[in-house]
């Protein structure tokens, strides 16, 4: 995809074509300095991902009865989360919030915020946040990416929240690894395991998502530099996935994604009501909201469980 200077996009376009691969020309994504344009960009990978989708899961012959239904489950979760923030019409939304979706291979962090500055002397520095920002963590999964996730945490920090000495995580990851489709069930281990990753997967995730602060310090006194979203006055986190959905403990695997004064540094939410979505409607009603946003928005505020 090319979706820089329109100067030079043509002769882009000619020497990637060459090379015989598909290549798509879209607006933009920074069109004046410091001036973010992302959504053409942004609705363009989405058409290809869903042209992809249909072919591969043999949807042709039904195209004509899911054109513009079908979207990819992370643009849903978002779409989602950026109606039940805003509201439509007559129905209101419930303002900034963030959306913490873990699951076997990923963690998906959605954050509906502006993000800026919230304390007075603060310098932003950089590009502009998106106000719907979405990131995914590759390597923060319970399931696909357990290994890659304690090797990110730490195996100090899984016995910390385990309780299992690094022999019994060793043992568990093997497990996992041979059978990724596992379930706890009745397995204590593999409990205390899941509670671990899951909780580790939403600190690491919110804390990759959100903005940082430093502390410089020059002749007239001390200067701070903030990169990236501040998210410490968030008031709403929403839970989703498996791994926190069936969580022995939903409230304290979210808990993580809460600003931790041990480091500062990491803007992440102060105080925030915890949501959580007990029924995996949260795609479902990203779909919904394309058509019927007020019908979404009132399921999302009735079937949200508080906890």
């Amino acid at each position: 995809m090319v979706a820089g200077n329109k100067s030079a996009a043509d002769e882009v376009f000619s020497i990637l074509s060459k090379s015989g691969k598909e290549v798509r020309v879209c607006e933009n994504v920074m069109p004046e300095f410091n001036t973010l344009n992302i959504e053409p960009a942004r609705e363009a990978i989405r058409e290809i991902f869903l042209k992809r989708i249909i072919h591969a899961k043999g949807l042709t012959k039904v195209k004509s009865l899911i054109e513009g239904i079908l979207m990819p489950t992370p643009s849903a979760v978002l779409n989602a989360a950026h109606r039940l923030s805003a509201g439509f019409g007559d129905e209101k939304g419930i303002g900034e919030l963030m959306v913490v979706d873990a699951g076997g291979a990923t963690t998906d962090v959605h954050s509906i915020a502006d993000g800026l500055p919230t304390q007075s002397g603060v310098i932003y520095k950089g590009l502009p946040e998106p106000f719907v920002k979405r990131t995914v963590e590759g390597d923060l999964g319970v399931r696909y990416s357990a290994s890659a996730l304690v090797e990110a945490a730490g195996i100090k920090q899984v016995e910390k929240l385990t309780n299992l000495p690094a022999a019994d995580i060793e043992c568990c990851l093997k497990f996992i690894k041979e059978s990724p489709e596992i379930l706890p069930c009745d397995n204590e281990k593999l409990s205390k395991l899941d509670f671990g990753l899951a909780s580790l997967a939403v600190r690491l995730a919110v804390e990759r998502h959100v903005g940082t602060i430093e502390t410089f310090y020059t002749p007239l006194g001390a200067s701070y530099i903030q990169t990236g979203k501040d998210l410490t006055g968030l008031k709403t986190v929403i839970g989703t996935g498996g791994p926190v959905i069936n969580s022995s403990n939903p409230l304290k695997v979210l808990s993580q994604a809460l600003y931790d004064e041990a480091n500062p540094a990491l803007l992440k939410p102060k105080q925030a009501e915890f949501l959580l979505d007990t029924k995996y409607i949260l795609a479902a009603m990203g779909l919904l909201c394309e058509h019927h946003p007020e019908v979404g928005i009132r399921i999302m505020k009735k079937e949200l469980m508080k906890l």
